[in-house]
């Protein structure tokens, strides 16, 4: 007796899980937008401080530089599981073929029709 093998279940994708991957995509590129203006706030304030304020200054640089680094690494990861998802929503609106395929013969069974047909 063999065993039947049952179909992977489909993922399940909502419109709701989708929406939310959009309201993310939004929310990191106001993000970027936010960090690149501190960017140039700080560049622009770097001419007018003191000695010990210029490390401080290069280390917040370098953090906002890392920042804006992993934020676009986030980004393409978030439009990634957004492309995934529309996908995933595309293929779960279709419905699903309902036609089987041909049973398959065995060798043995094809034998023993190609005996009783002589």
């Amino acid at each position: 007796m063999s065993a039947t093998r049952k179909p992977a279940p489909r993922p399940r994708v909502t419109v709701a899980a989708r929406e939310r991957a959009e309201a993310d995509a939004r929310r990191l590129d106001h993000l970027a937008k936010s960090l690149e203006a501190a960017q140039k706030d700080l560049a622009a304030v770097g001419g007018s401080l003191g000695t010990g304020v210029r490390d401080l200054r290069r280390d917040v640089a370098k953090l906002l530089r890392d920042a804006r680094r992993d934020l676009a690494k986030m980004r393409r990861a978030v439009q990634r599981d957004l492309d995934r998802l529309q996908k995933d929503l595309g293929t779960a609106a279709k419905p699903a073929g309902t036609r089987r395929a041909p049973a398959k013969t065995t060798q043995t069974a094809r034998r023993q029709k190609a005996a009783s047909s002589h």
